[in-house]
């Protein structure tokens, strides 16, 4: 079948495609078999021919009735006036809009347009429109509208296409509508169901801009150039480090980021996990004119940056889909208004016509490309919406672009710096050494035992264990669950509240241990991470490295450790095999690197920076090899046979893997030794003695010392500057290997602080963490109270000298921690004890304290009433509230019928209250709040959805049991 592309609309991260036949019959695209996908229907353009292989699809919902399944695709030609073939093969409705779709489209009062069963469903969905009104643009709602003129108002189609949505759209345009999916809004489950009309696209006149598709209608927008603005002083960032932020120094490589995005000159960061890479664009966010656009993969990392912006009292704001239709609007008049400075979208956010046009709106200042790496097919998380950040670039030429990242091999940063026209001289690199993190490795031989092993020594700490499979998660879970560890799952199997509700938790809590696929993690930012297990190999050291840095992000010491078996590199093997033969050689090569430094004889840091780019002299002290104490009594002379293998590599091209390299020193005669004719080498055969798993090992040594250089590509090896030293007569040692006894963790090396004062400082953080809401970690890092600990400021000067500490936690928190930290003072002085179980300057690990919602949980489940918790505490009775609503999320039992019992609100008055929690959930009160007019109290809001949860949690008692006819009946 041969189909005229004649509308393309967006749909997640692909596109719904639709046509016309040569035969005059509107079709819509559905991609079945190898063309489904999350990106499926990019490739066609309006205005292309193609030839489609198709049946037609068996689950048609009136009116979706055009639709059909494509298993192939070829594009054809390109025509030169689409529209005009259009009004040839279809005939177009003239006039309004009251005759489109048989003429059953109503209005909202907003003038959208949509249909309804009740009043009838049309033949179609899809049909061609020439109005006899112009359309104007609308950008006051969540999505770009276009609104036909009437006298009460107008009538509008939501814009859902790929063209450049114009201020007016012209009477007479051949235009392209549909109807939406049935749909109904998720907090009224009981409204009817409902078909949105959609604007998809429309067929003017144009001349195309350079720069723009072909045909695609799409006008590429071109920032006015500005004058270019003054250079803010960097003696101004960095006291705004200072007064702000809290850091009275910039890390390594910060200045100079900061530096550079000041100037407005594009750079691209690497910095590792911890470096402080987030600072190096929201210090100049605050100095530059306009905003700032920070792109980021995943909402929880957005939702955590700003909150902790808006604990420095800095105004920032994010758009995605967790926000309501309320708070999306509010957020964007923020961002246009210029109260934002800092605004974070993932990638298709930002892609959207009306997120463009709101930038255009605001003086885009900076953009902003978090986990840059995501950008690079050749990176170990390739996203594809990533690459089409190009086109942002392009569109706002003047705003200065910074890319960062944690992990990027020299090809990935060569492909970030092409894509977003960032030059050479532009990369900053930070040393990828994270000196605080131990890095060990055991065979694992009894994997569930070595696990409850290395918890033991992180009991009360927060820690990821990763598994390679979903299965492997559930199963150890569930093990170390049936030993009481606070532990939670996490893998793509399951559903997205489980997942959603998961992730909180582990970000709340200080001692939640999450086990979990590599699924979890990218945009945690949770710093008081103390451990991170691999219960498995990972398949490179990319992923590892970038899972690794979850651990010890606030400076203080973390335990790392590995367990693998040879098995596991087989099972990895087995999945490269089996895919595409472009990808195999390079997955090959990652996997061999990893494997090197899960099995190598001395010193880990050495082969993990090396595949960096980063040369680690000696040894690191970090490491269980290192403090194994291997020596160099432990050292074997191999220089005889590093030579043959080091002219084996020359005399072979330097193109070729180990695999072929063995070969050939080992006297192989296979058909791929005879056809390059490298039987006739003088090399082939000299190495016989040794057997080809010793010459793996001797190889994987001589890529540790950097004697040749693996490509992370096609595999091949190639001499490095070093290689012909040896040649040249340079001698070579390899260690033997030596099996570490176990993983020594890294925590002794802790700074001296008062433990004692520590716990308190802990345990005050948790309360003012409970009663706003937040994660711990969000008010003061580990550090800043390890610091508190030791220097015991006494005074609001003292106490804003600490690392960490600005001014706005100043005025929130300074008081509250100088009271515990005065508080202390006293009783040590008086000979009151000083240390909560140890000695009062000792090291400590990090210990967990009971956290105060448990405390108050456990309380009035024994029989006190809120008002004596709230007097006992000395707090009011509001935060005896969000106390027990923490204490029920986090899983607490509470007596329902005490809970309702201490309400006092009128019996009638708690239907409405508890209908409206059905309709707007449980995550926000201010909704319900304010559809009640402010007539019930937000301490009565929160009771009674205090005793919704209990409900939600099951029906625990027979007083809930029977009250739930008062949910059920609404």
């Amino acid at each position: 079948m041969r189909v005229l592309i004649v509308a393309k609309t967006r749909r997640g991260g692909g596109a719904c495609v639709g046509g016309v036949t040569l035969e005059g019959r509107s079709v819509r695209l559905v991609f079945a078999g190898a063309l489904a996908g999350d990106h499926a229907g990019l490739e066609y353009e309006v205005g292309e021919v193609w030839e489609i292989e198709s049946s037609p699809d068996p689950h048609i919902v009136p009116p979706h009735v055009e639709n059909i399944l494509v298993y192939s695709g070829r594009r054809l030609k390109r025509v030169r006036d689409a529209g005009e073939i259009i009004r040839r093969l279809m005939p177009s409705v003239m006039g309004g809009p009251d005759p489109l779709f048989d003429g059953l489209l109503q209005a909202l009062p907003s003038g959208c347009l949509y249909i309804a069963e009740r009043t009838g469903i049309p033949s179609r969905s899809t049909l061609f429109w020439v109005p006899d009104q112009p359309l104007e643009r609308d950008t006051d709602a969540r999505r770009i509208r276009y609104r036909y003129p009437t006298e009460d108002g107008g009538r509008t189609l939501t814009f859902v296409g790929f063209q450049e949505p114009v201020e007016v759209i012209p009477a007479g345009t051949l235009l392209r509508v549909s109807l939406a999916h049935w749909w109904r809004p998720p907090e009224r489950p009981d409204e009817e169901l409902r078909c949105h009309g959609q604007l998809s696209g429309w067929f003017l006149e144009e001349k195309p801009l350079p720069g723009a598709a072909p045909g695609s209608g799409h006008q590429p927008f071109q920032q006015p150039r500005a004058e270019p603005a003054p250079v803010p002083e960097l003696a101004t960032a960095r006291a705004l480090l200072k007064q702000v932020f809290g850091f009275a120094e910039f890390l390594p490589q910060q200045h100079a980021v900061v530096t550079r995005i000041l100037q407005r000159r594009d750079t691209l960061v690497i910095l590792p996990t911890g470096g402080g890479k987030s600072l190096c664009y929201q210090l100049p966010a605050l100095l530059l004119d306009g905003l700032t656009v920070v792109v980021s993969p995943l909402i929880a990392l957005m939702q955590d940056q700003v909150h902790q912006l808006h604990e420095l009292a800095v105004r920032a704001a994010f758009l995605n889909s967790s926000l309501s239709h309320r708070e999306y609007l509010s957020a964007a008049r923020n961002v246009r208004g210029g109260e934002a400075r800092i605004l974070y979208v993932a990638p298709e956010t930002l892609l959207r016509p009306e997120t463009l046009l709101l930038l255009e709106e605001s003086r885009l200042a900076c953009l902003a490309v978090d986990e840059a790496h995501c950008i690079s097919e050749w990176g170990h998380d390739f996203r594809p919406e990533y690459r089409q950040l190009e086109q942002v670039r392009q569109r706002f030429p003047e705003a200065v672009c910074v890319a960062l990242t944690a992990t990027a091999t020299p090809r990935v940063r060569r492909d970030i710096r092409r894509l977003l026209g960032i030059e050479a001289a532009g990369e900053i690199t930070g040393s990828f050494n994270r000196p605080n993190l131990f890095l060990g490795v055991q065979a694992r031989s009894d994997g569930l035992g070595q696990t409850l092993t290395f918890l033991e020594q992180h009991r009360g700490q927060a820690g990821i264990v990763y598994c390679s499979t979903r299965k492997q998660v559930d199963q150890l879970a569930a093990e170390l669950a049936a030993r009481d560890w606070p532990v939670l799952p996490y893998h793509a199997g399951l559903d997205s509240e489980s997942r959603r509700r998961n992730q909180e938790r582990f970000i709340h809590d200080d001692d939640v241990v999450m086990v979990a696929t590599i699924a979890f993690g990218m945009g945690i930012n949770k710093s008081n991470v103390r451990f991170i297990l691999h219960y498995n190999l990972p398949r490179d050291l990319e992923g590892y490295y970038q899972e690794i840095g979850r651990a010890g992000r606030d400076g203080l010491p973390a335990d790392c450790l590995l367990l693998h078996s040879r098995a596991d590199a087989v099972t990895i093997r087995r999945f490269i095999d089996q895919g595409a033969d472009s990808e195999r050689s390079g997955r090959q090569a990652r996997l061999e690197a990893m494997i090197r430094y899960a099995e190598a004889a001395g010193c880990r840091r050495i082969p993990l920076l090396a595949y960096f780019g980063e040369a680690h002299e000696g040894g690191c002290g970090q490491c269980d090899r290192c403090r194994a104490g291997d020596g160099r009594t432990d050292q074997v002379d191999v220089t005889e046979a590093a030579r043959n293998f080091l002219t084996c590599v020359e005399r072979t091209g330097e193109s070729f893997g180990p695999v072929r390299i063995i070969d050939v020193l080992r006297g192989s005669r296979s058909q791929r030794v005879l056809s390059r004719g490298h039987d006739r080498l003088p090399v082939h055969g000299v190495g016989r003695e040794f057997s080809v798993r010793e010459w793996r090992e001797l190889a994987k040594q001589f890529i540790e010392q950097g004697l040749v250089k693996q490509d992370l590509e096609f595999g091949g090896l190639r001499l490095s500057g070093r290689a012909r030293a040896v040649l040249n007569g340079e001698r070579v040692f390899v260690r033997r290997g030596r099996e570490p006894a176990g993983v020594r963790t890294g925590s002794d090396s802790q700074a001296t602080h008062d433990s004692g004062l520590f716990e308190l400082l802990r345990r005050k953080r948790r309360e003012l963490a409970d009663q706003g809401g937040l994660p711990a970690y969000i008010i003061f890092s580990d550090r800043t109270l390890v610091e508190m600990a030791r220097r015991l400021p006494r005074t609001a000067e003292e106490f804003l000298a600490i690392n960490g500490v600005g001014e706005a936690r100043l005025a929130n928190y300074g008081e509250g921690f100088l009271e515990v930290i005065r508080a202390h003072g006293a009783s040590r002085h008086s000979g009151g004890s000083a240390t909560v179980g140890g000695s009062e300057t000792q090291p400590t690990r990090l210990k967990t304290v009971r956290r105060r919602c448990e405390e108050i949980g456990e309380a009035f489940t024994v029989g006190e009433t809120i008002d004596q918790l709230a007097a006992r505490f000395g707090v009011k009775r509001g935060t005896i509230l969000q106390h027990l609503e923490q204490h029920v999320v986090s899983g607490g039992r509470l007596d329902a019928g005490r809970v309702l019992a201490a309400s006092a609100l009128p019996v009638e008055q708690r239907a409405p209250v508890l209908a409206l929690f059905k309709r707007h959930g449980l995550d926000r009160l201010a909704p319900v709040f304010e559809e009640l007019g402010g007539r019930v109290a937000y301490d009565e809001l929160r009771l009674l959805r205090i005793w919704f949860r209990c409900g939600e949690a099951g029906s625990r008692n027979s007083t809930l049991a029977k009250s739930r006819p008062l949910i059920e009946g609404m």
